[in-house]
């Protein structure tokens, strides 16, 4: 009886053995397929051959040894040039893989290609967009309005010629809400440019500005009543717009309810308005005569404008004294 329940011990004892043996087996596969590389878009190479640690980074349950040790995995040849980018299609590259990792190469996440250079340095895109970031949000400081960048138009990455090369933006002399031109420069040790990459983005100003409340038409007079104030785009604002102050004003041309105040929408309420009736004042130094007449134009103090004598029908230009009166001053 005893050596029945040894025999059963034993082969309890083996079971579990097998069992633990299968789980941290099952856990090796496991963490083994749990990790994967990526390929960069562009890398340099240093080398007459191209290692997988200078085209990828690991991601996963990789150890650092594990990866250390496949980084100096030899594949194809480098360029032969220095300097000289060189460009292989994602087929390509899959192929290239394939051929020199063998089924390792299921592992990696493939870019729509790769471009590799032998020597000199590379920026990659997510350097590029915080240098324009940086650059355009330190020249909008002194702007109003709430700035949004968006939309940028720069290269996936940018090769320098030479390691001890270094990349930066030429400096924004103005910006404005809208498209915003960017010119990458490389430039050597002395400060030289050696080259200029074009990118650019766009500048969204958020502003509050002076807004029809109704609909207005041509020549009405503005006034508070008919202003409203409401969030807008500077982007997408052609001209100027009003600031909400001087006065009084009257409109340019018909504008919609909801539609921006631009400066060139108002001007000045003139003090003459035409087809008014003015006391037109002839002035000389014996004489002083006053006839009814018609303004033919709009007029402010000051200015010179075309009248109609009522009596002799004749027009002549005469200086806007006030909203009642014009005159001509002889002064011979």
């Amino acid at each position: 009886m005893r050596n029945i329940i040894v025999i059963s011990m034993q082969r309890i004892t083996l079971c579990c053995m097998a069992v633990w043996m299968l789980a941290m087996a099952t856990t090796a596969v496991a963490a083994e397929a749990d990790w994967h590389f990526t390929v960069f878009p562009a890398a340099i190479v240093k080398g007459d051959t191209v290692l997988l640690g200078e085209i990828a980074q690991p991601s996963g349950d990789i150890s650092e040894e594990s990866w250390q040790n496949l980084a100096k995995k030899k594949l194809w040849p480098a360029p032969n040039r220095v300097g000289r980018p060189m460009a292989i299609t994602r087929p390509k590259l899959r192929n290239a893989l394939q051929r020199y990792l063998g089924k390792m190469a299921s592992k990696a996440v493939l870019p729509g290609s790769i471009a590799l250079q032998r020597g000199g340095k590379v920026v990659q895109k997510n350097t590029l967009s915080q240098m324009v970031s940086r650059s355009i949000t330190n020249a909008t400081q002194q702007l109003d309005g709430e700035a949004v960048l968006r939309d940028m138009t720069i290269p996936n990455f940018i090769f320098l010629r030479d390691a001890k090369n270094r990349l930066d933006i030429e400096p924004l002399r103005t910006v404005d809400a809208g498209r915003i031109a960017i010119r990458f420069m490389e430039l050597d040790p002395n400060g030289k440019v050696v080259r200029r990459v074009n990118g650019g983005a766009f500048l969204d100003l958020w502003v509050t500005v002076p807004c029809a409340a109704a609909p207005l038409n041509r020549n009405d007079i503005l006034t508070p009543e008919q202003i409203t104030y409401q969030r807008k785009n500077l982007a997408y604002l052609r001209g100027d717009a009003w600031d909400g102050r001087g006065g009084p004003y009257r409109v340019t041309r018909t504008l919609g309810a909801g539609t921006p105040i631009f400066e060139q929408d108002l001007e000045i309420v003139p003090v003459v308005t035409k087809g008014s009736r003015v006391a037109l004042i002839y002035k000389g130094k014996a004489i002083r005569l006053s006839v009814v007449a018609l303004a033919m134009e709009d007029g402010r103090t000051g200015e010179v404008i075309p009248v109609r004598n009522l009596q002799s029908k004749r027009t002549v230009y005469a200086t806007v004294l006030n909203d009642s009166t014009l005159v001509i001053e002889r002064k011979r």
